[in-house]
Parts: C-alpha cells; sequence; structure tokens
C-alpha cells in the first residue's frame, strides 16, 4: 500500500492540517509508504496535477483532504477523483460543518459538480452525519460513504513554554483556551463578549486564544474595544504540541463555533481531561459540555458548571487510524494486512 495525502501540512496548525500531518506519522510509524502534497506549498496549477497524475499512474491511493463547502474545493476534488481512476484508486474526507449548507444552497450546476466529483471515489469520508446526508441527497451510494471524526490520537508532549507565557497563566484564574481560525464562523465575537461579562465576576479570568487568519487584526481591536487586553492573549499559530500543552494548563476548553465539522482540538481537550465547553454545532463526543450556538448567556451558564467540574483523567479514544487504514484497503481491494507495493 502505497498512500498520497493531498492537502495542507502545518503551518498554519488547522484542524485539517494537524489531521493530515497525523496521518503521515501514524502511517509511516506503522510500515506504510505514505508521502503528502502539501497544498500550502504546491498551488493548484501545472505541477500539482502533474504530481498528482505522477503518483496515480504508479500505483498509489490518492486521499485527497478539502472543506467541501466552495466551488474550488469541489474542482479540485473532481481532478483528483478524475486521476485516482488510473490504478490505486482514491478516498476523499470532507471536513467542513459547512459542507450541508453549501450544497442545500448551491445552484444545480453546483451539486451536479459535487456529485461527479463524489461519484469517482471508492470511498467519501464525512466528519459528521449533516454532511453526510447531504451527499446522500447527490445520490452518492451509501456504501461509498461513512462517518469518521479527523481526530487520531492524542499523546501530549513533555514541551517548555516560553517565560512570557507562563508568567502570563500564573496571574491568570479561571484560565480558558480555544483554538481558531479568524473567520466568523468560529465565534470570537462570542467569545469576546462572554469574557466580558466573566470578567464581572472573575477579575482575573484569562484566556488563550491560538490560532491564525486574516482577521487577526479585527480580532485584536475587538479585544481592546472590549476592555480585555489583560484577559486575552493572542498567541497567533503554535505548534501543535504547544497547543496542547497550554490546552492541559487551563480549567476548561472552550469552543463558541457558529459552524462546525467535528472539532480535533474538542477531543484533544476531552482526551487530556480537560472540561469542554462547546456549541451544539456539527459532531460534538460524550463529555462536552454544550450550549445554543450564538448564545452568549447559555455559554456563561454551561462554563459555571464546567468549571464546578472536577478535571478528569482524560478520554481514552484511539481514534480512527484502524478504520481509515481499513478504508485504504477496501478501495484497493485488499483482503490482508498490507497490499503489495
Amino acid at each position: 500500500m502505497k498512500v498520497l495525502l493531498i492537502g495542507p501540512l502545518p503551518p498554519p496548525h488547522g484542524g485539517i492540517s494537524v489531521h493530515v500531518s497525523e496521518i503521515h506519522r501514524q502511517l509511516t510509524a506503522a510500515g506504510i509508504t505514505c508521502r503528502v502534497l502539501d497544498m500550502n506549498l504546491v498551488r493548484p496549477g501545472f505541477g500539482f496535477a502533474l504530481a498528482v497524475l505522477r503518483h496515480a499512474f504508479t500505483g498509489w491511493t490518492l486521499h485527497f483532504h478539502t472543506n467541501g463547502h466552495n466551488v474550488k474545493s469541489w474542482l479540485l476534488a473532481l481532478g483528483c477523483g478524475l486521476a485516482g481512476q488510473s490504478r490505486g484508486g482514491c478516498v476523499l474526507t470532507l471536513h467542513s460543518g459547512m459542507v450541508r449548507g453549501y450544497l442545500e444552497t448551491a445552484p444545480r450546476w453546483r451539486r451536479k459538480v459535487a456529485a461527479l466529483a463524489c461519484s469517482l471515489y471508492g470511498q467519501v469520508i464525512c466528519v459528521n452525519r449533516e454532511s453526510g446526508r447531504a451527499l446522500l441527497s447527490l445520490g452518492l451510494e451509501p456504501h461509498r460513504m461513512k462517518v469518521l471524526p479527523a481526530y487520531l490520537r492524542t499523546e501530549s508532549q513533555q514541551v517548555p513554554l516560553a517565560s512570557e507565557i507562563l508568567r502570563w497563566i500564573a496571574r491568570h484564574r479561571p484560565l480558558f483556551s480555544t483554538v481558531l481560525f479568524f473567520r466568523p464562523e468560529y465565534g470570537f465575537d462570542l467569545l469576546v463578549a462572554g469574557l466580558a461579562k466573566l470578567r464581572r465576576l472573575y477579575p482575573s479570568v484569562g484566556c488563550l486564544v491560538m490560532g491564525s487568519g486574516e482577521q487577526r487584526e479585527q480580532a485584536g481591536m475587538r479585544v481592546r474595544e472590549a476592555g480585555l487586553e489583560d484577559s486575552v492573549f493572542l498567541l497567533g499559530d503554535v505548534n501543535h504540541d504547544v497547543c496542547l500543552a497550554l490546552m492541559s494548563a487551563c480549567d476548561v476548553f472552550l469552543r463558541p463555533t457558529l459552524e462546525d465539522g467535528d472539532s480535533i482540538s474538542v477531543r484533544e481537550a476531552l482526551a487530556l481531561g480537560v472540561p469542554v465547553v462547546a456549541s451544539r454545532v456539527g459532531a460534538r463526543p460524550a463529555g462536552a459540555i454544550l450550549f445554543h450556538p450564538g448564545d452568549v448567556e447559555d455559554m456563561l451558564a454551561k462554563v459555571e458548571l464546567a468549571l464546578a467540574v472536577k478535571r478528569g483523567e482524560g478520554s481514552q479514544s484511539a481514534g480512527c487510524m484502524d478504520q481509515l487504514i481499513e478504508t485504504y484497503r477496501q478501495v484497493n481491494g485488499c483482503d490482508g494486512d498490507l497490499c503489495p507495493n
């Protein structure tokens, strides 16, 4: 078995890039030949198409990772699916929680493009059931679609934190953390509104915000307008191991998104034993304390519940790596442990 992962690698450390990186690490550790075509480095064009075709014609299984909520995403899925018809088979993973909304409101021609793209893949993986139902409505056969979380496994490493961060953490309690991109669907404005209210009850409240995006400057302005300069630490994009260490240092992990697929960071926080307060969107694992999306008062009520929860030992979920390897076997028609090269 030879697998070509097509998707982004960190940085930035977003959900898709972390997932692709971890698949590569675990497949390599299992002795399976694996490469990544990093879409943060190789832009769509002639070079990208040539690399995909070269691997496809030499028997590699293509695994394309994308969000699935814009035209570019589906056109690339179509191209990779066509390339994968040669020898090695292909798998598509749709990560966004906005897939259903995109397909339900898309013009007929866009739905046809999505349907054609899906028909080219041996397996289409969705990270939540809503996205899966949207694909079935396009005519995708149920046996070629499965729902799998993007979470694989969390192995927290002991990493040193900068002294500036350690001093900031020491000054703030209760301490929250969140991981996001600075885009509207991630609910940063809701987070700021909630923290402003919490500071009236907890003057030393703090929140570590990890993430990047084009609207980071506007996010900084929003923090200043709310008078939260000392309560919110905008860390920017951070290494994944550092991210896990910062999660572990916090009292509660917050996920205030308005749309979501299946958040890796939510599952990682639970695996670390950190209480999680998350909006009731997308797929949420057992153990997360959920609030109505966009409702700041409900979020604060659930935060109070989470602060009263005794920190746990963490979940022991092994993630979906075994199911993913089985998926590769299926699209290659393999019956044994591994297919021959």
